[in-house]
């Protein structure tokens, strides 16, 4: 059972609380107050801050009803050891489950959603949040920058070194700066 103030929006920042009224987390609201009380299941918010403390409570992951029944298609070989379709998977499971950490259909990762500071930015600049379009700031992961790099060009590669350099000694010049 749960509760949810209403007038939540979509990417807005929301704080996680247990039914006795503890902060767990400072999150990012993936789901509108409407679709919160039409859904048993689902990714309500993306984390952004853990406030609550290690282990205070036992872990309760992976009990839902997705979940269990994720891991008997992963026993029974319907999915494979990472929770992926396979050739033995079900119509229903593909038309109807959505991985929320599988990367979007072009192969690029899932823009960020926008900041608080993105938008009061915007509309300094351009009037109002709704008309400017935030740049994409979402930082790849190490293990996607390597993958991206292997298709580079040698033209490519030579620029991101420079760039790479040029950091580097503005950084060593800075710290230069105020040490003396």
């Amino acid at each position: 059972m749960y509760s949810a103030e209403t007038g939540i929006e979509l990417h807005e920042e929301v704080v996680l609380m247990t039914t006795k009224g503890e902060a767990i987390a400072i999150g990012i609201a993936q789901m509108s107050t409407v679709e919160l009380s039409t859904c048993d299941h689902g990714v309500v918010a993306k984390v952004k801050r853990c406030i609550m403390e290690r282990d205070l409570y036992p872990r309760r992951w992976g009990l839902g009803p997705v979940a269990v029944e994720k891991k008997k298609m992963k026993e029974t070989g319907k999915l494979d050891k990472f929770g992926r379709p396979n050739e033995n998977t079900p119509a229903v499971w593909n038309a109807e489950y959505k991985d929320f950490n599988a990367p979007l259909e072009d192969g690029s990762a899932a823009p960020a959603p926008p900041s608080r500071e993105d938008a009061t930015k915007s509309e300094a600049t351009n009037g109002t949040a709704e008309e400017s379009k935030p740049e994409e700031t979402a930082v790849k992961s190490e293990k996607k920058q390597k993958r991206d790099r292997e298709d580079e060009t040698e033209e490519e590669k030579a620029a991101r070194k420079k760039r790479k350099a040029e950091k580097k000694e503005k950084r060593k010049s800075k710290a230069a700066e105020e040490s003396d």
